[in-house]
C-alpha cells in the first residue's frame, strides 16, 4: 500500500500552511485597522509635516489660480478695462507670492516653522469648503 508517504506529505503541508496564520493571529497588540504606517505617523507625529508638504505642493502648482480669481473679484461693469487690468496685476502679484510660499513650504516641510507647521497663506477660495450649496436658480 502506497498511501503512507502521501499522508505524511499532506500533514506536513497542512502544518506549514496553518502555523503562520496561527502565529499571526496571536499578535493582537495592535488595534484593528492600524498598520505600521499609521503607527509610525502617530509615534513621530509626522502628520503636520506631511500636511505642510501637501499645502506647499498645492500652493506651488496652483499659484496661477490667483489671476482669474482676482480678476473675478475686482471686475466691475462700469469700468471693465480698468478693473480687468487691476485684477490681473493684483492676481499676478498674489500668484507669484503664493507660488514662492508654496516652494518654501514644500522644501522645508520637515521644519516646524512657522510655529507648529501653521499655514503662511490662507486657503484659496476655490478650495475652501462651504457649509452648503447655493441653488442654481435664484427665485
Amino acid at each position: 500500500m502506497r498511501t503512507g508517504p502521501y499522508w505524511v506529505m499532506s500533514v506536513v503541508c497542512a502544518l506549514c500552511l496553518g502555523l503562520p496564520t496561527a502565529w499571526a493571529q496571536k499578535d493582537m497588540t495592535k488595534p484593528v485597522g492600524q498598520d505600521q504606517v499609521d503607527e509610525m505617523m502617530g509615534k513621530y507625529n509626522l502628520n503636520p509635516a506631511f500636511e505642510k508638504l501637501g499645502r506647499g505642493a498645492s500652493n506651488f502648482l496652483g499659484g496661477w489660480l490667483e489671476v482669474p480669481l482676482n480678476i473675478q473679484k475686482r471686475y466691475a461693469r462700469n469700468d471693465a478695462a480698468g478693473s480687468l487690468f487691476t485684477g490681473a496685476l493684483h492676481g499676478i502679484f498674489r500668484g507669484v507670492l503664493r507660488t514662492a510660499v508654496g516652494a518654501y513650504e514644500a522644501v522645508t516641510f520637515f521644519l516646524p516653522y512657522p510655529e507648529n507647521f501653521a499655514p503662511i497663506l490662507p486657503t484659496l477660495e476655490y478650495f475652501q469648503k462651504t457649509p452648503g450649496r447655493e441653488p442654481l436658480l435664484l427665485e
